[in-house]
């Protein structure tokens, strides 16, 4: 080998290793900084994070269930929540306030909320049993009123096939049905940034991302309210068991289409529509993509064109209604007066 080619690699090589090593040197140096700040502001935070229901014991871990509202009524409103959010305990707030005479109960699912990781499969049967036995263990009996809102609705309708005299009904907000999964892969829905994302919580990586973090809008919430919540993002934002619930979405929900919609449960289905007023006009980035799209696209009616695949799918369903409301998806923590009025007239 050429002498001048043997000493250009040799110290093309060493620059490369001493460029590696400071590389790595300065990685562990920042996301350590990160950690430690992350693991000292918890710490603050640990006072803000005193779960307001009760913790249950199942299958060796502890399960959040929150039970309020009229704890004498006889009708039982079950929520579910969407997956990736662990703050619906004060989220639905507002909303409960509206349901005061029912008796109201949030199961968070393990690795959620207050609710520890399981390390358990989660399948769509251990799901289902695991919220079973949540309320068993909090001494809440049924039959229960589900009100699932996103991916829960799936567990819903799992749990209207296999136990139908456990339920009365089902409302659902802005809640998916299998079908919607058909032709999504495993790998779409949930893939490695997904992965990645529980080692960027774990560190406290949120804390880089204030978008990652509720805001409150509306004025809804208070500021305890809002610290609250945050911590839980902090805290728990997307841990182990919320991404292995995640890359078993696709296959639960292949299992329960094969079940089908169940028909002898009155199903109330309430979506969110941003494009209806008022909210077209409150949020201005939906209201400016609305009037972009508008104008580009002058024969099509995006409003009525929003909801319409929810609307096409149940229609054949005669003890399945669907109805709209002006908001966002996650319609409780805008609207929960009028969806609270729509809850109390259906269930009446």
């Amino acid at each position: 080998m050429n002498k001048k080619l043997k000493k250009f690699l040799h110290t093309f090589f060493k620059v490369m290793i001493i460029f590696l090593i400071a590389t790595a040197v300065i990685n562990v140096i920042i996301f350590g900084a990160i950690y430690l700040n992350h693991t000292s502001k918890l710490k603050k935070e640990s006072g803000y994070l005193v779960a307001p229901g009760q913790m249950v014991e199942v299958n060796g871990h502890n399960m959040h269930v929150y039970v309020t509202g009229n704890l004498e009524s006889d009708k039982v409103l079950v929520f579910l929540h969407n997956s990736k959010l662990v703050d619906d305990s004060v989220a639905l707030q507002p909303l409960f306030k509206e349901l005061g005479d029912y008796k109201l109960v949030l199961v968070e699912r393990s690795g959620v909320g207050y609710s520890e990781n399981s390390g358990s499969p989660r399948d769509i049967d251990t799901i289902l049993e695991e919220t079973r036995m949540a309320l068993k263990g909090a001494g809440v009996e049924g039959p229960y009123t589900l009100v699932a809102m996103g991916t829960a609705g799936i567990e819903a309708i799992h749990w209207a096939n296999q136990y139908e005299e456990e339920v009365e009904c089902i409302i659902g907000l802005n809640m998916y049905y299998p079908e919607q999964f058909a032709d999504i892969t495993t790998e779409e829905y949930c893939g490695f940034f997904d992965y990645m994302m529980v080692p960027f919580y774990a560190i406290g990586g949120q804390r880089l991302v204030q978008d990652l973090y509720p805001d409150n809008p509306y004025g809804l919430y208070s500021e305890a309210q809002m610290n609250v919540r945050k911590a839980l993002v902090s805290k728990g934002g997307y841990t182990k068991d919320m991404y292995e619930e995640d890359l078993a979405t696709v296959n639960n929900a292949a299992m329960v289409a094969k079940e089908g919609i169940p028909e002898n449960v009155d199903i109330k289905l309430i979506y969110g529509n941003p494009l209806m007023e008022p909210y077209v006009n409150v949020d201005k980035e939906v209201n400016k993509t609305y009037m972009e799209q508008s104008a580009a696209n002058p024969d099509v009616d995006f409003v009525a064109e929003y909801n319409k695949e929810a609307k096409e799918y149940f229609k054949e369903y005669k003890n399945v209604s669907v109805e709209e409301i002006s908001g966002p998806g996650r319609i409780y923590v805008y609207a929960p007066v009028e969806l609270g009025e729509m809850i109390v007239e259906y269930l009446d």
